[in-house]
């Protein structure tokens, strides 16, 4: 890590540019980055968001920034109420059991936990106070059918992050307009109780009922960060109105100016379409993890800039999975390497392995310190790995290559801390890529292990025959087996 924080260029949705990320504390960085709607098993559209800015604040902590990182839980909405319903449970139970599921999820993926994970019904007091400055300064109302709504009139800079002007503007919430309100644009802050108990439903000086949308985020960020703080985030799609309406009220009810950086990641998309539960072509992380090494996925969104569209294809996860297994090759050759041989003694491959090491962090820095520009650091990732790799074909490199791979080494502490790939020791990965590799074709790491033994048998009987024959039955199970004095091993091949 760094001695002090590091210069680093960020894109701002606000500024529609990019510019050096100036902090209200220097070196310290306030990140709020709303989390997930808590209704059902989040899909690998979700993993993106969280993902991107795992990495973001990963490399902010890595280059010396002191972060307080907040990501909310949102567990009173009409989704989670209309969901609740059908399966015949309490809306606030039903969030509990998905916030488990999406922790036990995102931790598959290698995503941290935030310092503070906020949930909206443990702040309805926060909510209901801002609220309530919102309406004393004569930016909300309460209409005919007992909501709160924010005017969007009284806010002459309303549509600044999004770029819409009021006369394009609808509702943009999630339920059909009501004719109550004084502009199409005004959202709700607070929603009356219908008096269904199965609602949940807390007091407020407007009556029993529960927060919009909006106000949320807004109160949460408030509650932990302050009336203005440096990094605001989420996916792309939450800009407008999410963000726009969370701009608005806060600055409108505090007096201050909210979020400095708005960043937002690009969806990730699948047939050309937005990954979604309403379009029903989702695919779940964990049904991504039964498959396959969290990791994987990871790498896989890696290889796009956070900001950028991210197509999603079986295809292109399994060419992250063969990506991934030979960076777990190069580091299990970095790390079984000893001895002091000079990079120049083996030649072209010990030269490049040793000058691609050492000059890995100034080029990899260079990349993310652009705007976190992963997609150029995988670039440096693979760069390395390729030489670690073509140098791992000398026999000779396990008992002689330890000082020319000292900086790979180096450089995989790097890239570990920083993307979260190859944070595993390899024959770990190794192990589980057998375990799931397997279950996907029906098989068992038992079988395997019994087909083994069964050929290191006929070698040991001399039936050369029927050892072959175990071996091509293996190998067609995309089974590598490695011989040598000692016995067997094997491996599972990914890719051709």
């Amino acid at each position: 890590m760094s001695d002090s924080p590091a210069p680093i260029s960020v894109y701002n949705t606000l500024t529609r540019s990019i510019g050096p990320l100036v902090t209200r504390v220097p070196g310290e960085v306030g990140v709020y980055v709303c989390g997930m709607t808590v209704y059902d098993y989040c899909h690998i559209g979700h993993a993106r968001a969280m993902l991107a800015f795992d990495v973001i604040v990963r490399h902010l902590r890595h280059r010396g920034y002191k972060v307080r990182f907040v990501r909310n839980h949102t567990d009173v909405d009409d989704k989670i109420i209309v969901r609740a319903r059908e399966q015949g449970v309490l809306p606030l139970d039903l969030s509990a059991r998905f916030i488990a599921a999406l922790d036990e999820d995102l931790l598959g993926v290698g995503v941290r936990p935030p310092d503070i994970a906020p949930k909206v019904s443990d702040h309805i007091g926060d909510i209901v106070a801002l609220i309530g400055e919102i309406v004393a300064k004569g930016h909300g109302y309460q209409a005919e059918n007992r909501d709160v709504y924010f005017a969007v009139l009284t806010d002459p800079e309303y549509g600044k992050l999004s770029g819409k002007r009021l006369d394009d503007l609808r509702a943009g919430e999630r339920v059909a307009v009501e004719s109550t309100k004084r502009h199409p644009g005004d959202f709700a802050l607070w929603k009356a109780w219908t008096g269904d108990e199965s609602e949940p439903h807390w007091p407020s000086p407007w009556g029993e009922g529960r927060p919009g949308w909006h106000i949320e985020c807004s109160a949460m960020a408030r509650h932990y960060l302050g009336d203005s703080f440096d990094v605001h985030g989420g996916g792309i799609d939450l800009v407008f109105p999410h963000h726009e309406n969370e701009i608005a009220q806060s600055e409108c009810g505090t007096g201050h100016a909210y979020a400095t950086v708005w960043m937002h990641n690009g969806h990730l998309t699948l047939d050309n379409e937005k990954m979604s539960k309403s379009l029903g072509n989702i695919r779940r992380i964990r049904d991504i993890l039964a498959e396959v090494p969290g990791e994987a996925l990871r790498l896989m969104f890696l290889e796009t800039h956070y900001r950028s569209p991210l197509p999603y294809s079986t295809d292109r996860l399994t060419s992250a999975l063969v990506a991934l297994d030979r960076l777990y090759c190069a580091k299990e050759v970095a790390f079984g390497a000893t001895g002091e041989a000079e990079p120049k003694a083996m030649g072209e491959p010990g030269l490049d392995a040793f000058d691609i090491g050492r000059a890995f962090s100034e080029r990899f820095y260079g990349a993310m310190d652009n705007d976190f520009n992963t997609a150029e650091a995988m670039g440096q990732v693979f760069d390395l790995v390729r030489a670690v790799n073509r140098l791992g074909n000398d026999r000779g490199t396990r008992s002689k290559g330890g000082r020319i791979l000292a900086p790979a080494r180096a450089a995989f502490a790097i890239i570990a801390d920083v993307l979260g790939v190859g944070a595993m020791e390899p024959q770990a990965f190794f192990d589980e890529m057998k375990v799931k590799r397997l279950a996907a074709m029906g098989r068992s790491v038992e079988e395997v292990e019994a087909r083994i033994a069964a050929r290191a048998a006929a070698r040991l009987a001399k039936d050369w025959a029927e050892a072959d024959r175990l071996r091509v039955e293996l190998d067609a199970d995309n089974i590598v087996v490695m011989d040598s004095p000692t016995g067997s091993t094997w491996r599972m091949r990914v890719g051709e």
